[in-house]
């Protein structure tokens, strides 16, 4: 009688793991959970990140589960195999629970949860990770037309996430109707969610001030332009002209000098002839 009791005892523990297994597997997880403090990531696109879910180094892991929300992402199960499909940029470090990540996109930015079980322990810790992916902007261009008194310049910068603002910075009187804003363009690729953006902005060059204007993406500046610049700048006339004065002065002064010290050497050289005494 007795070892018949232990038999079926067994045999219920049995089916009972069994069961627990799977409900494990197809919904994660209805066991208690312990929630531990939430982990901060950053990576960049198309490179890769290590993600560390904290382990108890002195006990067994029964199963382990890294998903984003509920998909399933990779892990493993030391009593059954795992049906479900992983992420083929993903592999797992079984006994320390460490994700590698590669070839990192975009869309790999948001919420992952680490799910641990260990053997002989009913509950299921949760640790939460926050994974941000980002990609820079490139160094934004500008392209300059000028027509009469107005002129057109198009910022734009590309291949950047997440999503920025475009700045234009401009050194002088902005004041007034000096510079408006045009436009701004913005899209985002379907496939790799990076940004492309793009500014145009218009200057009153009927002022005749000439100003410095840069635009900025992302942290990123651009060089700096002159513009609504005057076809001739007084200021460089000016000193151009003083310049060429002084010059062909002190050519003129070399020339003049020369020309006495010529001379005094020619008297010298008449005075000092011998005279015939016949």
């Amino acid at each position: 009688m007795v070892s018949s009791w232990v038999a079926l005892k067994f045999l219920k523990t049995s089916i009972l793991w069994r069961l627990l297994t799977v409900i494990f597997t197809v919904n994660l997880p209805l066991a208690p959970q312990e929630s531990f403090a939430q982990i901060q990531l950053r990576g960049e696109v198309g490179e890769n990140v290590t993600i560390h879910c904290p382990v108890d180094r002195h006990k067994t892991i029964t199963f382990f589960y890294f998903q984003k929300g509920q998909e399933f992402v990779n892990g493993f199960h030391t009593l059954k195999k795992i049906q479900k499909a992983k992420w083929e940029n993903t592999s797992v470090e079984n006994d320390s629970a460490t994700v590698q990540m590669v070839k990192l996109k975009a869309s790999h930015s948001g919420e992952y949860q680490c799910y641990i079980q260990y053997k002989g322990e009913p509950n299921v810790s949760n640790t939460i990770i926050h994974l941000s992916v980002t990609a820079n902007f490139s160094k934004p261009t500008v392209i300059t037309s000028c027509h009469a008194n107005r002129c057109l310049l198009t910022c734009s910068s590309h291949g950047g996430y997440p999503r920025s603002e475009l700045m234009w910075k401009v050194i002088g009187n902005s004041s007034g109707p000096m510079w408006t804003v045009l436009n701004v363009s913005e899209e985002s690729d379907p496939n790799t969610m990076l940004y492309n953006t793009s500014s145009t902005v218009s200057f009153n060059c009927s002022y005749g001030e000439e100003m410095l204007i840069s635009c900025s993406m992302g942290g990123v500046t651009s060089e700096l332009l002159f513009v609504c610049v005057p076809k001739h700048r007084p200021e460089i006339v000016k000193h151009t002209i003083c310049s060429v004065v002084l010059f062909s002065a002190m050519i003129l002064l070399v020339l003049v000098w020369k020309l006495i010290k010529k001379k005094k050497m020619s008297c010298s050289k008449t005075n000092n002839v011998a005279v015939d005494p016949k």
